[in-house]
């Protein structure tokens, strides 16, 4: 699967969500998911996933939240992806 990567740990509210939420828009089932690299959890956009279809996995490294938005049924292969 194809990993989409942006990190938003520089930029200040609301420009992280609105990045997510546009980044959201070009992935494709069973072919892509997105890696966000944020300094908080994202709650603005968790909170919406559902009604897109969406599910996400999230960890702490340090300071940063690694933040894995796909679609449910990619659930599996995206935890085997990034060796969850």
């Amino acid at each position: 699967m194809k990993e989409f990567v942006i990190d938003t740990r520089e930029f200040d509210p609301p420009a992280p969500m609105q990045m997510a939420i546009s980044e959201l828009q070009n992935i494709i089932p069973g072919e892509s998911f997105l890696h966000q690299i944020h300094r908080m959890e994202p709650t603005g956009v968790i909170n919406r996933l559902s009604s897109m279809g969406m599910d996400f996995y999230m960890k702490r490294e340090g300071d940063d939240y690694h933040i894995y938005y796909f679609y449910k049924e990619d659930r599996d292969k995206v935890l085997k992806e990034i060796d969850v």
